[in-house]
Order: structure tokens, then sequence, then C-alpha cells
């Protein structure tokens, strides 16, 4: 499975990255949503991202909208210390994670979101 990581805060983003690549997932990474556009032109689809909603420059609810109008329909996980569930009904993610977070029922989330998308 290919994951797409998306959050400003380096320590988590290193942690997920390291923890799906254990897994056997193909990982990218981006410190927010302009770098993640960015970085989608040059990677094949990943199969899930894995969103933080609060980061600079553009942040989550930004990105999952300028994704979808892009016409890219892979799955979003939305992962914030406030709000994630919230955000995840208003914006129509295929599902949510509160930071912070248990990295088992993490990992759980986003292969299942992967695979029912």
């Amino acid at each position: 499975m290919r994951v797409l990581v998306v959050d400003d805060e380096a320590p988590i983003r290193f942690l997920v990255e390291a923890i799906f690549a254990d897994e056997g997932d193909t990982v990218f990474a981006a410190h927010d949503g302009v770098a993640a556009m960015a970085l989608l032109e040059r990677i094949p689809e990943p199969d899930v991202i894995i969103l933080d909603l609060n980061m600079p420059r553009m942040g989550g609810r930004d990105f999952f909208q300028a994704l979808r109008e892009s016409g890219r329909t892979v799955a979003v996980v939305i992962v914030s210390a406030v709000g994630a569930r919230k955000a995840a009904s208003e914006l129509g993610a295929e599902a949510s994670v509160e930071k912070p977070f248990d990295l088992s029922t993490l990992v759980n989330v986003v292969h299942e979101a992967a695979v029912t998308a």
C-alpha cells in the first residue's frame, strides 16, 4: 500500500513514516498541504493520505478541498489533536484519529480506510 503522510510536526511525521514502513507500506511525506500537492504530481497515486488539520501555508481543510477539486478520490484519514472526527464528517473524509493516538489504532484505521475506499 502507498501512504502519504502530511503533518508539519516532524517527530510525528517521522514516527508515522517509520510505523507504516515497518508494516511494509511505501511511505511518502510532506510538511504541509503545499508540499503535499507538489509531491502528488511526482509520485504514484497513494492509496491513503494521513492528514493533519493544523499546518502552516496550507492546512488540512484547504488541502483536502484542493485534493478533491483536482479530481483525486484517494482515501483520507484526518489526524488532529482537536476536532478530527468533526472535520472528517464535514469534509467527507473516510476516517479520523485523534492525537495523541495509539499506533496500532492508527495503522488499523488507515489500512481499513484504504481498503474500503
